[in-house]
């Protein structure tokens, strides 16, 4: 019920830096729970890739950065969840959103999977060699050898942000048009290496591999309730 409310028209007096493309929204002062979402996660997003990094005043930093954390991992998880449960509505919503990140703007999932892909700079070619995620991989690697100090949030996040993608992309019993043109648009926006034999989908499976690792090495058994339906996610894009 509640994620039928998130996708629901109702009179919204405060301008969004995101605009709909189609009838769903009538007008400016009306807009949905999905759209309030992803405009968060956009200022969100957007402030933190904007600050400039300084050694002072740490603590604030510190404090400030995890707020920024765990906001976006909540929004990514609203969002997941509303597609999954209302996947028909949620993914035509979402794909027609456009987000005011230039001049000229840019559609939600182009985007979202360039964000995502962003927060993946870090352990980039680990996951483009074939190494990040593997599955002769230990978790004891998966837990520090390739991740360095620091980057475990990033993982998260980009586990959490290909989380929502796969859903997005995957297919289900009310599927249209949407799906496909969602997982094309995903697909653009995902690194190649040079010869074009790493990368894409692969890309994907691999950070959400190495997700489930770093949370089983994390947690240990309780990762049992993340890993299980993020396991079925790569089955449905492989």
């Amino acid at each position: 019920v509640a994620c039928e409310q998130l996708v629901r028209p109702y009179k919204w007096d405060n301008s969004l830096p995101i605009s709909m493309e189609n009838a769903m929204v009538a007008s400016d002062q009306t807009t949905t729970g999905v759209c309030i979402i992803f405009s968060y996660l956009l200022k969100v997003a957007s402030t933190k890739q904007g600050k400039a990094s300084t050694r002072h005043d740490d603590e604030r930093d510190k404090s400030s950065e995890r707020y920024s954390y765990d906001t976006t991992i909540f929004c990514l998880n609203i969002l997941t969840n509303v597609v999954e449960m209302v996947p028909h509505s949620a993914k035509h919503m979402i794909e027609h959103i456009a987000v005011a990140v230039t001049d000229e703007g840019m559609n939600a999932i182009p985007w979202l999977t360039r964000w995502v892909v962003s927060t993946t700079s870090g352990f980039r070619k680990s996951i483009m060699k074939g190494s990040f995620g593997s599955q002769g991989e230990t978790e004891e690697s998966a837990g520090g050898d390739e991740l360095k100090a620091g980057e475990e949030g990033n993982l998260v996040t980009a586990g959490n942000g290909f989380v929502l993608l796969a859903y997005l992309m995957l297919e289900d019993e009310s599927s249209s048009s949407s799906t496909s043109s969602i997982r094309d648009a995903v697909i653009q926006e995902l690194p190649v290496d040079e010869s074009g034999a790493s990368g894409g989908i692969q890309y994907m499976i691999k950070t959400l591999k190495a997700f489930c690792n770093f949370y089983h090495y994390s947690v240990g058994d309780l990762s049992v309730a993340v890993i299980a339906p993020v396991v079925k996610l790569i089955a449905g894009l492989q």
